[in-house]
């Protein structure tokens, strides 16, 4: 039986801190529009000015102090407001992890090994000093969702509805006790993934060779000459709904020390065909945050998301891909039978589609995004935009892959988080003047 002050804490911490399209956390304080335009005006007066932002905000509020700077700046700057669009701090972290994916490994029978994993990401990150500002879980926050386990003849295990909405409840209930352990000075961000919020479709790709057709699919193993079916998926207004009863706003943006990050939905750009007018309203939603962070000098912009945009290039498209590149299929998953020998998850199944990426791509590059970051692939990969910006993809807390068709990586592969460093500069707030280093720190 669930705890019903646990379940008011979980709400605060995850629904209620994702709501408005912003998050909310006291250690985090977002601006007023008030805030933001004494911000673009401190921008403009301190360029002309020897103090940097740090100098400014530190300073005691005397009135009577001596100062060179003129008298309507002094004034407003000790009414100023100590809210993140301002860069206060040189540097601050933040973290990433992906794919807690509860009940994954079983099938979901059971989700403790998942837990397990969890617990020891949450002891990880509660032991970094000094303490990240936040740390974002880029979706497949757990792995029940009813389409891929109910009234499907290829799943590889087979449920009730009933028993679908059972587990699903019962996982988030259980994500958000594990994660509701991290410190509370640590903002908590939910992304949603295809398994939060996708529905199961089936459709038809092109191969390039029909070579050991059945390492294509994982679902269907059917051997055709020149097709084959790959899942998809395609989220509702329900299913989209149903996520933001339990973590609030799929999609939202947030100051920290001068940096913007905007958090996406980006399961809609896989296919938007079940929500096409949600898909619609966070394009031009996007476009216009980023406009926004620009105007107000975002020192950096991140993007996060749960499917990596692309995987190598980002002009891939189906044809780009090595016919039979792809992970393994899992060993936890294989009945014996035989029908799953040399079975591959394909890695073209992993990016988004190159007419929905394009969109997205075209708005980072005209507005100076500094890198994104997602999970989805199951394992460690980092690629670069021809305009500069990293595609950084974050290894599991669940089952890991390891794609044959990924190129050499400096970092090692396997279950873990990744730490982001950020610096800024206090002197001189200007779009993608911070700057930021990465690594992955294992679990295992």
């Amino acid at each position: 039986m669930m705890n019903n002050t646990k379940v008011d804490i979980q709400a605060s911490r995850f629904s209620g801190a994702q709501s408005n399209r912003t998050l909310k956390h006291p250690l985090l304080p977002q601006p007023t529009e008030n805030d933001e335009i004494q911000h673009v005006n401190r921008i403009a007066n301190i360029k002309d000015s020897k103090d940097s932002f740090a100098e400014v905000f530190c300073r005691p509020c005397t009135p009577n102090r001596q100062s060179d700077e003129p008298a309507d700046l002094i004034e407003e700057h000790e009414h100023a407001s100590h809210t993140e669009i301002d860069c206060h701090s040189e540097q601050h972290t933040f973290v990433v992890c992906a794919d807690s994916q509860l009940g994954m490994t079983s099938l979901n029978k059971e989700w403790e090994t998942e837990l397990h994993y969890c617990r020891l990401a949450v002891d990880k990150i509660n032991s970094i000093n000094p303490r990240p500002k936040f740390v974002c879980i880029c979706g497949d926050l757990v792995d029940m969702e009813n389409s891929f386990y109910y009234n499907n003849p290829n799943a590889l295990k087979s449920y009730e509805l009933e028993e679908c909405e059972e587990i699903q409840r019962k996982q988030f209930y259980d994500f958000k006790d594990t994660f509701g352990k991290l410190h509370p000075d640590i903002a908590i961000v939910c992304l949603c993934g295809n398994h939060d919020i996708g529905k199961l479709y089936l459709h038809m790709i092109r191969l390039i060779s029909i070579r050991k057709l059945s390492s294509f699919n994982f679902f269907s193993l059917a051997n055709v000459s020149s097709q084959i079916t790959l899942s998809g998926n395609r989220p509702t207004q329900a299913s989209i709904q149903k996520f933001r009863n339990e973590f609030g706003d799929e999609y939202l943006a947030f100051w920290a020390n001068g940096t913007y990050n905007i958090v996406l939905n980006n399961v809609l750009f896989t296919n938007p065909d079940g929500a096409e007018q949600m898909f619609i309203e966070q394009l031009h939603w996007l476009e216009e945050r980023l406009e926004y962070a620009n105007d107000h000098q975002a020192a950096q912009i991140y993007v996060f998301s749960h499917h990596p945009w692309f995987l190598y290039h980002e002009e891939e498209d189906h044809d780009d891909f090595v016919p039979g590149a792809g992970s393994s299929f899992p060993r936890e998953w294989d009945d014996g039978s035989g029908k799953f020998d040399g079975a591959i998850f394909p890695d073209e199944y992993f990016s988004v589609p190159k007419k929905y990426r394009k969109m997205a791509m075209d708005l980072f590059k005209d507005y100076n995004v500094n890198a994104c970051f997602s999970g989805h692939f199951h394992q460690n990969l980092v690629s670069k935009a021809s305009f500069g910006m990293d595609m950084i993809i974050t290894g599991p807390l669940s089952m890991v892959f390891d794609s044959n068709g990924k190129p050499n990586q400096t970092e090692g592969n396997g279950r873990g988080v990744r730490v982001i460093e950020v610096s800024v500069d206090t002197k001189n707030q200007a779009v993608g003047a911070g700057k930021f280093t990465h690594h992955f720190e294992s679990i295992e």
